[in-house]
């Protein structure tokens, strides 16, 4: 225990020195509360940011020219999911419907050798043996030391060289037919007559392998027709036979199978909600956070920040705004597909019939209208930028400042601290002292009064 502390446990003053204290940390307080303000504005401005970054990465996402019309997104089914599965529809301009009939599916090339005796030697008569096989465009001869080696020891050595060898290529395996007998196994990583597996100029003992296949060399690739045209090719998964259409054919079937793509206005619907609700957001978060209640005194942590509470009543002005240069038949305005704003700055589909209109008729407009740079949306999209940008952005702007705020709070809290501290121990001297007045003042009244009683105790 510290001797300030022993100090103060008998000071019969000490609580009137914590009052003293308490009373004298009234501007710590006013400092800390308005430290735990800046932190709320901080979380508060955190807040808006995200919501706008949402707003403009929904916006960016719409207005992608290279890939599909988000607009106009087709779904897809087929009269089979066990013969084929559509993995992708893209680009798509009107709906359509394709009859699919597959021959065969596309099969990795298997090479075997002849059944062999664990324990035999026919393998190592001359004490080497190579062979030259090509995958693909990879060509290599392996060569095999037999020496004093068991049929079982050779084709494991040479299923080894050939892993280390074509390991991207293909895989050999050595397999126990039974407890005597072996054979060799060889197969390609990938299907199609480009992977197939040749092998050539098979020398010394290796010459005694005798290597068959499990399917001929000109059906490794798949085979179907589409609407009775005639394709192979050395994948079951086929991207290339029809733009746009990437679909996997998993087995081969004597009935048609019908993929039929068809204009998913739902799913375009579901865009323009989706931008819809990130624009609502931004307003709702904004409007939440920089309310006034005058009434009951109450405030928005971003109340007196008009930047940020202009940030939404700009972007609902851009939207009512034309664009000016719209041709005829292309979107002005956000009005032109019957969406409007409230008087709270909520955006809405005021006229489904409008927007429908465009959705199942003219999809291209709409994405026109998204993607021009002179349309409102391109303009809605770059103000809401300018409060985003990482370090320039108007957000990142005042939350330095808030930053600054918080931490020159943090050091006149600390001098508080420091002055409390020092103001504490003089405030308990002081007392101390006060007390040992006392101390003595009674200890000499006691010495009077005790020589009092003496000296009369002696007179009677």
């Amino acid at each position: 225990m510290s001797i300030s502390s022993i100090i103060a446990k008998n000071n019969p003053f000490e609580g009137f020195v914590q009052q003293l204290v308490q009373l004298e940390s009234r501007n710590k307080i006013q400092l800390q509360q308005q430290q735990a303000a800046q932190r709320e504005r901080k979380t508060a401005l955190t807040d808006v940011n995200n919501a706008v970054k949402k707003f403009t990465e929904n916006l960016e996402a719409l207005r992608k020219e290279d890939g599909p019309n988000p607009f106009s997104p087709f779904s897809n089914s087929v009269s089979n999911d066990k013969a084929v599965r559509i993995n992708s529809v893209n680009n798509f301009n009107n709906a359509a419907s394709f009859n699919l009939n597959v021959e065969r599916l596309a099969t990795k090339d298997i090479a075997l050798t002849q059944v062999m005796n664990r324990e035999g030697n026919e393998l190592a008569t001359t004490g080497e043996g190579s062979v030259t096989i090509t995958i693909g465009d990879v060509t290599e001869t392996i060569t095999i030391d037999t020496t004093d080696k068991t049929n079982a020891e050779v084709l494991e050595a040479l299923a080894a060289s050939i892993n280390e060898t074509f390991g991207e290529q293909a895989g050999a395996s050595l397999f126990n037919v039974n407890s005597d007998e072996i054979q060799f196994s060889m197969k390609s990583n990938e299907s199609g007559f480009e992977n197939r597996i040749q092998f050539d100029g098979f020398t010394g003992d290796l010459a005694a392998l005798d290597i068959t296949k499990l399917a001929p060399e000109n059906e490794l690739d798949a085979r179907f027709t589409i609407d009775g045209v005639t394709f192979t090719r050395g994948s079951n998964q086929v991207d290339d036979a029809i733009n746009g259409l990437s679909f996997t054919m998993l087995r081969a079937s004597e009935d048609t199978v019908t993929m039929d793509i068809t204009r998913d206005i739902e799913g375009a619907r579901k865009k323009v909600d989706e931008f819809i609700s990130s624009f609502n957001n931004v307003n709702r978060t904004i409007r939440d956070r920089t309310f006034l209640d005058a009434e009951n005194d109450r405030r928005g942590p971003l109340q007196n920040m008009r930047v940020v509470r202009n940030l939404t009543v700009n972007l609902r002005q851009i939207g009512i705004l034309p664009d000016g240069a719209a041709g005829e038949g292309d979107i002005s305005r956000l009005s032109d597909i019957g969406i409007e704003f409230e008087r709270n700055g909520t955006m809405k589909v005021g006229d489904s019939a409008k927007l429908n209109e465009f959705l199942e008729s003219n999809p291209d407009a709409l994405q026109r209208f998204f993607t021009s740079e002179d349309s409102p949306i391109t303009a809605m999209l770059n103000e809401a930028k300018s409060y985003t940008e990482p370090k320039t952005g108007l957000i990142a702007t005042l939350t330095d400042g808030v930053d600054q705020r918080i931490d020159n709070l943090g050091r006149r809290i600390s001098q508080q601290d420091r002055f409390l501290a020092q103001y504490e121990e003089r405030q308990r001297a002081e007392f101390a002292k006060l007390q040992m007045i006392i101390d003595q003042g009674q200890q000499q009244f006691a010495e009077i009064m005790a020589f009092q009683g003496q000296f009369m105790g002696g007179r009677f």
